[in-house]
């Protein structure tokens, strides 16, 4: 399925949330906040389905990507404004040493945890599965010896619905993830391929920059940095 970039807000009235070709359920008003989101009262909106990339498709079959509108919430404003949670741990800020790549500089949602070490079958595996607006946190040992993610998983992530990836490693074919409309973090780029050897642990708990990273919980990346929280925030 082809997404059309689209300014337009609200919605055409009418139309299907769907995830990729697959109708999850009918757009209602919406007339409050969305994690923090101030939105036109009366404008027609998903429940809270914990998605960030979707697509709204009217009657008249038109598709339009929302990612761009359903913005993730700014770090710094969320560390402003839940300092008990930053006290007590179950806010983490993960220290600046990731590189931003792909077009979209900001990006959330549930997290996926995957630990390998100068190898990606298991990345692959991963991201051929449905994203479902989640953000793939890979622990790649922080090798500095060989790339975990290319170009092709990248494209293969943004056709399956991912928010994003995050990489404590290296990735590399940066021109082409940069082309991608999808959120990649990562420590550096390196041309060399990963092994094929399918190791690795999926679902566990990992530690990178400076932070404990749980499957399920929650991460929230822009330009200023990258949050990890115990659960869903708003502002």
């Amino acid at each position: 399925m082809d997404l059309v970039e689209s300014d337009s807000w609200p919605p055409i009235e009418g139309s299907n949330i769907v995830r990729k070709a697959h109708i999850l359920e009918p757009l209602r008003p919406f007339t409050g906040e969305a994690r923090g989101l101030k939105l036109p009262s009366g404008s027609l909106c998903a429940s809270s389905l914990g998605i960030s990339l979707f697509t709204l498709q009217s009657s008249t079959g038109k598709k339009i990507n929302f990612q761009g509108d359903m913005a993730a919430l700014a770090t710094a404003e969320v560390c402003d404004s839940n300092a008990p949670l930053l006290l007590n741990g179950d806010l983490r800020a993960l220290q600046p040493i990731f590189q931003i790549y792909g077009q979209s500089r900001a990006f959330f949602g549930p997290i996926v945890t995957l630990k390998v070490f100068e190898d990606n079958v298991l990345v692959r595996e991963f991201l051929e599965t449905r994203g479902e607006g989640r953000v793939l946190v890979i622990d790649g040992g922080g090798s500095m010896r060989s790339a975990v993610l290319g170009g092709n998983l990248v494209q293969l992530a943004q056709t399956m619905g991912w928010a994003g990836i995050v990489v404590n490693g290296c990735i590399r074919d940066v021109d082409e993830i940069n082309a991608c409309d999808i959120g990649v973090r990562a420590l550096a780029s390196h041309p060399l391929k990963p092994g094929k050897k399918r190791t690795g642990e999926v679902h566990g708990i990992i530690h990178i920059g400076g932070a404990m990273i749980r499957d399920g919980e929650w991460l929230y990346a822009d330009s200023d940095g990258i949050l990890v929280s115990k659960s869903e925030l708003s502002v």
